[in-house]
């Protein structure tokens, strides 16, 4: 049976994480430091951050620009126009980033970047979707005895059993395809 990590056992992780590629003390990052404005983060502090986790976690996060992956999904609707975020566009990115300031997250604020708007939550919340996506049991004997072989993808330790896991792209296309449930029901803070 696979272990479940907690909320703070996670964010704890996504701390140090961020410490270490940062250089800077762990007491600096706080659960809502941005990235980007607070600690400075830059664009290869990012792929090394998400590396690094990727390898704790055994995940596989989405490699593309979430926004452009959003806009495909949700087309005709409009997530940007003019590289400004249409109002709903900002309505779309407040939904999927529910622990950033909404604030930050409007109509007519520049659609490129929000990246550097990223928290230590913000990770926490794309493990935890991730981790959860994971199945629960083999499809061929209904062992929970699964362990992970390598990212996205599990081995049954009954029948050796190969069982893929949604990575972070097939996860952010379940969310998009989800949008009109979204939309019904109040959104619930991933904390």
């Amino acid at each position: 049976m696979r272990t479940i990590t907690s909320d703070q056992q996670i964010l704890d992780r996504v701390q140090r994480t961020i410490a270490e590629v940062l250089r800077i003390p762990v007491e600096q990052v706080t659960p809502d430091s941005l990235l980007g404005e607070n600690l400075g983060a830059e664009s290869l502090d990012f792929v090394e951050i998400q590396f690094r986790l990727e390898t704790d976690y055994e995940v596989e996060f989405y490699q593309g620009i979430m926004l452009d992956k959003l806009a495909e999904l949700l087309a005709p609707q409009k997530l940007e126009e003019n590289n400004l975020l249409t109002q709903f566009g900002a309505v779309v990115l407040r939904l999927r980033m529910p622990e950033v300031d909404p604030v930050r997250l409007q109509e007519g604020q520049p659609a490129a970047g929000f990246e550097t708007f990223y928290t230590p939550w913000t990770w926490v919340r794309v493990i935890k979707e991730l981790l959860s996506a994971r199945p629960q049991e083999c499809p061929n004997c209904q062992s929970d005895q699964l362990r992970t072989a390598k990212p996205s993808v599990l081995v049954c330790q009954k029948c050796r059993t190969e069982i893929g896991c949604p990575t972070g792209e097939e996860c952010l296309e379940a969310w998009g395809r989800a949008w009109p449930n979204l939309c019904q029901e109040p959104q619930k803070s991933s904390r």
